[in-house]
């Protein structure tokens, strides 16, 4: 009897440790990346993480593009409830709002000078993350909570068939741009663009529809097999120069958590902002160097004249946006206060990270991924 009770205890011990562990909470993320991409290789760090620090309550799942919904069809999945998390960028819902480019992906920082860092900092320091939640909740009506969290950029110029060493030279190249603000400062300045999904790039190269692409990094391009077509690739671009991705939680789900598992989410945000930063490093510059050293690639650098004719031309862009619509002005009028804020400090420790850089390579003491 004695041998039986205690096997009848240790079963019940045995269940009400497998009960106590269970997942209380499940968080399904739709991506909008495929599971080789730089973003979900960060958001699995950042779903584990959440799992762990919730100490197993909270079951993270993600789920690659196209999984369960379309890429474009994200938010209204996660507003709607077919699932309860989703990953994309702002400027995907361009169409319902144009503002939505201003939070991921502010074209040329404004035409003010805003660098990526300055902009993550509006977000988590100054009026970003309430203008976010105002942009998701009130003016596109849907029921999230939004986190701008993986900040990828400076996005590339692009990959180009030979090389250009002229604003003018590069006014005659058919080049794919994301569509919406960027393709239209790229019309602005006088280059002929067209806009296409990333698979679809390739093929238009080889039926001659492009001279040239771009797409999101060295890390992310090389998956794609741009090297195959073009050997120049021009790093310094301006077009998404700040690239943030988003994370988006249905609001329901989200105050359906105790406080503490609120801040797990919360905490497990900011701290995805980091291993974006770090992996950005690491994983481009692995990229970039075996794209030098195996394929060929060479790096350009992209003309200055470009620089300015291109900020020039996607400040006009956005000031014609902020004069047409009330609320993408009283977000770039709270950018713009920002920029000037952080503009003359920002460029001054931002140049100081170039010229060491610049004196290393100089003196030979680093060089450019020789083979």
């Amino acid at each position: 009897m004695r041998k039986l009770f205690a096997l009848a205890v240790m079963a019940g011990l045995l269940c009400w440790g497998g009960v106590a562990h269970a997942a209380k909470y499940e968080l399904k993320i739709q991506t909008a990346q495929g599971t080789s991409s730089l973003y979900y290789k960060v958001m699995d760090r950042m779903a584990k993480r959440i799992e762990k620090l919730s100490g197993g309550e909270i079951k993270v799942e993600l789920l690659a593009e196209g999984a369960v919904v379309k890429a474009f069809e994200i938010l209204d999945a996660v507003d709607q409830g077919i699932v309860n998390g989703g990953q994309a960028w702002t400027h995907y819902w361009s169409g319902k709002h144009p503002a939505g480019v201003l939070f991921a992906a502010p074209t040329a920082g404004l035409g003010i000078g805003l660098d990526q860092t300055a902009v993550m900092s509006w977000i988590w320091e100054g009026e970003g993350q309430k203008l976010l939640e105002e942009y998701y909740q009130q003016v596109l009506k849907a029921n999230v909570k939004p986190y701008l969290v993986m900040p990828m950029g400076p996005e590339p110029f692009g990959w180009f068939k030979q090389h250009y060493g002229t604003l003018e030279e590069i006014r005659k190249v058919k080049f794919r741009s994301p569509p919406g603000v960027p393709a239209e400062s790229f019309k602005e300045m006088g280059m002929p663009v067209v806009s296409m999904p990333g698979p679809d790039i390739i093929p238009a190269a080889q039926r001659g529809v492009i001279d040239a692409a771009e797409w999101i990094s060295p890390a992310d391009d090389m998956l794609l097999g741009f090297a195959e077509i073009w050997k120049h690739y021009y790093i310094q671009g301006l077009h998404q120069v700040i690239s943030i991705s988003d994370i988006i939680i249905n609001k329901d789900w989200y105050d359906s958590l105790p406080p503490n598992l609120q801040a797990v989410i919360d905490e497990s945000m900011r701290a995805t902002v980091t291993d974006m930063i770090n992996m950005n490093v690491s994983e481009n510059s692995t990229a970039l160097s075996k794209l030098v050293k195996e394929d060929s690639v060479i790096i350009e650098d992209t003309p200055e004249e470009y620089v300015s004719a291109y900020m020039a031309a996607s400040n006009k862009v956005v000031k014609k946006y902020a004069d047409a619509d009330p609320f993408f002005k009283k977000v770039y009028d709270s950018m713009q206060k920002w920029a000037e804020l952080t503009v003359p400090y920002q460029k001054r420790v931002n140049g100081v990270y170039y010229n060491m850089g610049k004196a290393a390579m100089d003196a030979g003491i680093i060089t450019e991924y020789k083979k």
